[in-house]
């Protein structure tokens, strides 16, 4: 399942999920010796969507793998194929040729197949899960980077003049909506063409437009229109509006909710009211199924959340799967959505990279196109623990920022430091986030209240002492079921105790709007014995969630759901 609700009536589509040829390659034989023209015979059945990290003997494998499928066309037809995340390099075959390389595990791709001949073809995928000091993540992050094809192909048979792009704007004032929809129609045909474009969304149809396509040519087109008496989507409140373009013979579905969001006076307005902050750090993970996260838990998750009185989820720390976003769209709960930019051990020379600024930026503009309707997403995160005291993050977070700003001028760009008191970068951001562990790497819990004086000092003094401030992370850990008569580390009273004092010390901060506990559920990371990274992970778990990996809650969770559901 890719989305909640279908996208397509008129254009045929299917996933291509399910059992796959599947074989490692340790020794990079793939390439050279043409697996994409001959796959060995040695393979194994996965299923797809999965990580193989998950696998019997593949515990630990990072490298490369290749999968193989097979689909079926009953005539001649313009075939896209959508891949909606691949683990982390992927190289696209089929019919043994080349058709494309996609760098970034967390965000959808395609690959357009025009005119493809009648009859079985194969599709070969080359995944190569290895990460350096150039990838984002890079191949140091405080989580297990899994390997696979970890969410769905989908494959679509198009007209030959499709819809290839929608993208809905609005402005807001009072109760009416102004409504600006930008169209891409795409010509795959050998002839002219004519078509009329349609669109309506709930009590409003759009002027049709006919336009003149010349063959192989594409064309953008805009429409208008006013929406009177909307329902505003709002926190607990989730309305939504399920907007249709028709264009000959194919169609677009696509929804949103109209809102607004704004920082004033050191606030952040939802639909123009002061909005408080109460949520958690998630990550899309399971020790069942890694990151290929299946809907049925997502609802769970979600479920968890709005019994702890969750008002907002940060996506820790990558975009995550449209299905998880639809089901913050339909439940009113706000998101945070980022790039996987964690850079706690990240050097200057990876920051200055071209190459690593060329990849930010792309992921940057692929999750912002993939997921600008959705009206629970209200932040858009540049980076997360990056050096931002040296000049190499800065000059990048100008790259980021710019980019971001120049896509979507609707929502709030934010990042998380974890030097909020030496930080040079904060004046580029609508809303500063901090994380900081006292009471768990340094110090006791009390370290924040100098710690929070000393940064609006440094706030100020870079002229954004206005700026909303977020607790963006924070906590302790705690073993599951590690229980005494006093806290001590690693126990679940002591994570309770530490959690318990921070909230207490933000609540009371007139300048804090917001607290993002790290974190959720208990998740896997990289912890190897000849690195020297995460060796305080026990378990080879990072065991800050409130819950544990299978969802079960800890002494912390019950004492922040008292606390998010009393008054602040």
């Amino acid at each position: 399942m890719i989305r909640t609700f279908g996208q397509h009536i008129l254009r045929k589509t299917r996933t291509l999920d399910g059992l796959w040829d599947f074989v490692t390659d340790p020794s990079h034989l793939g390439t050279t010796e043409e697996w994409y023209k001959k796959f060995p015979s040695n393979s194994r059945k996965l299923v797809v969507p999965s990580c193989w990290n998950n696998e019997l003997g593949l515990f630990e494998y990072i490298g490369v793998a290749w999968y193989r499928t097979y689909f079926d066309t009953t005539q001649d037809s313009n075939i896209r194929l959508i891949f909606e995340g691949i683990l982390h390099h992927a190289d696209i075959y089929v019919d043994g040729q080349h058709l494309g390389y996609h760098f970034g595990g967390y965000t959808q791709f395609s690959t357009l197949l025009p005119h493809l001949a009648q009859g079985q073809h194969e599709l070969i995928i080359r995944v190569d899960s290895t990460l350096d000091w150039q990838t984002l993540p890079t191949d140091v992050a405080d989580w297990y980077s899994y390997g696979g094809i970890i969410r769905s192909v989908e494959l679509q048979e198009l007209p030959g003049v499709y819809i290839d792009t929608m993208k809905i704007d609005y402005h807001l004032t009072g109760d009416q909506a102004d409504i600006s929809l930008q169209v891409q129609v795409n010509s795959l045909s050998d002839t002219d063409s004519e078509v009329e474009v349609n669109a309506s969304t709930n009590g409003l149809v759009f002027p049709a437009v006919t336009v003149q396509l010349l063959a192989g040519q594409s064309t953008q087109l805009t429409l208008r229109g006013t929406l009177a008496n909307i329902r505003r989507w709002d926190v607990g409140r989730p309305e939504l509006y399920t907007f249709t373009v028709q264009a000959g013979e194919d169609d677009l579905i696509d929804r949103t909710g109209f809102r607004t969001v704004a920082v004033d006076n050191g606030q952040i307005l939802l639909n123009g009211n002061k909005l408080y902050l109460q949520g958690v750090n998630r990550h899309e993970e399971h020790p069942e199924w890694g990151f290929a996260f299946p809907p049925k838990l997502m609802l769970k998750d979600l479920a968890i959340l709005q019994d702890l009185g969750c008002n907002i989820v940060r996506g820790s720390h990558y975009p995550q799967s449209q299905f998880w976003m639809d089901l913050l769209d339909e439940h009113g709960m706000l998101l945070w959505s980022e790039i996987p930019m964690w850079g706690c051990f990240m050097s200057t020379d990876t920051l200055a990279s071209p190459l690593f600024a060329e990849r930010g930026v792309k992921m940057l503009d692929e999750m912002i196109t993939r997921d600008y309707h959705h009206p629970s997403i209200i932040f858009w995160g540049a980076h997360n623990e990056i050096d931002t005291r040296t000049t190499e993050a800065l000059e990048l977070t100008k790259k980021f920022v710019g980019k971001i700003r120049s896509m979507d001028e609707s929502r709030l760009v934010t990042y998380a430091t974890m030097h909020p008191v030496e930080d040079i970068v904060l004046s580029y951001f609508d809303v500063i986030g901090i994380n900081k562990y006292y009471g768990w790497y340094e110090g006791n819990v009390s370290g924040f209240r100098d710690m929070l004086q000393n940064y609006y000092r440094n706030a100020e003094a870079q002229g954004a002492g206005d700026k909303p401030l977020i607790m963006s992370e924070f906590g302790a850990a705690g073993i599951f079921g590690d229980a005494g008569w006093e806290p001590r580390l690693f126990s679940e009273d002591y994570q309770a105790d530490v959690v318990q004092q921070a909230l207490h010390i933000f609540r009371e901060d007139p300048r804090i709007v917001g607290t993002l506990i790290w974190h959720f559920a208990d998740i896997r990371v990289d912890v190897r014995s000849d690195r020297p990274y995460f060796r305080d992970r026990a378990r080879s778990f990072n065991n800050k969630g409130l819950l544990n990996e299978y969802r079960k809650p800890k002494l912390a969770y019950r004492i922040v759901k008292d606390i998010y559901r009393s008054k602040r």
